[in-house]
């Protein structure tokens, strides 16, 4: 089994990359759709998120739910503000993206990527032997985050990408890197090239399965009894 954590800077297209992984039937754990989960009313994580942000008015009109774009808005450019509510909700977006992957593992899958926009950024990759970049040239990645999400002005632009890690810095820590300054279509073919490189073989994924299988299973019966403390803790 190989994990491959798949990442990039806003708008360089690693969305796109990720969308064909799916295509392909390469299982994919979204980091991005994880945090979605996880602040959902009633969660652990949400009833953390509205103790420490709730006097901020984060909750969407008429609902419970927290408004995610209201929230980043708020923590955007402040980094104590945003290591909070890291501190809020990272444990728990850790521990459903593991129970995933060993899903995945339980399915006999040899090779799976775990998406993570800010995966240098959160030091994730220090725990991943595979990690791929997706990039673009830097004014092109501009002009893509602009048209994208409607942003007339360049310096509002640029503010958002320098809160990453520069592209080219996460390009000299990944593994492998692949341009994206091209069409999809060419996207698609580099993606395809390079899975045929990268893919396990049989009897690899054979010998990981049953060197990990008891191990693993351990692994995931903890986690689903930490989730059941969690709801019931919730509850009291």
């Amino acid at each position: 089994m190989l994990i491959l954590g798949l990442t990039g800077g806003i708008a360089t297209g690693k969305t796109a990359a990720s969308e064909y992984f799916k295509v392909q039937n390469i299982p994919v754990v979204d980091a991005d759709q994880i945090a979605r989960l996880v602040v959902e009313p009633d969660q652990p994580a949400y009833n953390l998120v509205v103790k420490h942000f709730g006097h901020m008015n984060i909750l969407e009109s008429n609902s419970r739910r927290i408004d995610r774009k209201r929230l980043g808005d708020i923590i955007f450019g402040n980094d104590q503000l945003r290591k909070q509510l890291n501190q809020c909700t990272h444990g728990f977006i850790r521990r459903e993206a593991f129970k995933q992957i060993i899903k995945h593992f339980f399915q006999f899958h040899s090779l799976i990527i775990w998406d993570v926009p800010l995966l240098f950024e959160v030091g994730l990759d220090k725990y991943l032997s595979h990690t791929l970049v997706i990039c673009c040239d830097e004014l092109l990645q501009l002009e893509r985050l602009k048209q994208r999400d409607n942003i007339q002005d360049d310096q509002q632009a640029l503010k958002r990408i320098n809160a990453q890690i520069n592209i080219k810095e996460k390009c000299r820590r990944a593994r492998y890197v692949i341009d994206n300054s091209d069409t999809k279509d060419v996207l698609h073919k580099r993606l395809q090239a390079f899975v045929s490189t990268i893919q396990p073989s049989q009897l690899s994924t054979i010998a990981w399965f049953v060197a990990l299988f008891i191990p693993l299973s351990v692994v995931y019966g903890i986690l689903r009894l930490w989730d059941l403390y969690d709801q019931w803790s919730n509850r009291q």
